[in-house]
């Protein structure tokens, strides 16, 4: 019935607007259930003399909410794997700035250690001297810290930046993607509602066209993580 129709995309706008409080953007698929809500809306207002009768509009809106599932899912995988690139090029970042991680701990144990050994010293010029010479001992070390830590955060400040900028424009571009599928999708729910095109004629290759090859998104954060290296 057409008022199965109805109720059914009801229900879909209410899980959606849930949906709208996830990490990923949902709201394309939220403004384009609200228009095709008001499809149906028009459609029920329609005389006996419409061009789809009950059945036929429940199977256009069946057909209609199983693509728009079908490409938010996919959707969902490309947003995501865009997230799961830009973290792994970090992490891949920061193990190959292992080695000065590891002797700057080491720089840093030794001199703490040097001036932790003084504590010892109840006398105030014995400390005072003990702390003295501990300090000048480790003033190489003291120097290498500051200079190599400096140089590391400037170079992963930069490097970092240049995979939120891919991140963001990765993003951007799958929802643009997706925006444009909800909109060709509630194209053909139109279309269908008008009797001008049926599911039985084939617009599986809708959600088709958006499934993409499964891909690892470690190479992909390797070559990323190499390219903004390179830059510096």
């Amino acid at each position: 019935m057409a008022i199965k129709s109805l109720v059914s995309l009801l229900l879909a706008t209410i899980v959606g607007s849930a949906l709208a409080q996830s990490p990923v953007d949902w709201q394309p698929l939220l403004d384009q259930q609200n228009l095709a809500l008001r499809q149906v809306v028009q459609t029920m207002q329609m005389t006996r003399g419409a061009a789809v009768g009950a059945e036929e509009t429940d199977a256009c809106f069946d057909w209609y909410l199983d693509n728009q599932t079908a490409i938010n899912e996919v959707y969902y995988k490309e947003y995501n794997g865009c997230k799961s690139t830009a973290v792994a090029a970090k992490k891949l970042l920061s193990e190959q700035s292992a080695l000065e991680r590891r002797d700057l701990l080491s720089d840093g144990h030794s001199l703490c250690s040097s001036l932790a050994a003084c504590e010892s010293n109840s006398d105030g010029l014995k400390f005072f001297q003990c702390y003295n010479k501990a300090s000048d001992d480790n003033s190489p070390n003291l120097f290498n810290i500051t200079v190599t830590s400096e140089r590391i955060a400037d170079k992963l400040t930069i490097s970092y930046q240049a995979i939120n900028d891919t991140e963001r424009v990765c993003t951007t571009n799958a929802r643009v993607k997706n925006v444009n599928d909800l909109s060709t999708s509630r194209a053909y729910l139109n279309d269908c509602l008008l009797g001008e095109w049926s599911p039985s004629e084939g617009a599986d290759q809708l959600s088709e066209s958006r499934m993409l090859p499964k891909q690892d998104s470690e190479p992909i954060a390797r070559m990323l993580a190499f390219k903004t290296i390179d830059r510096l």
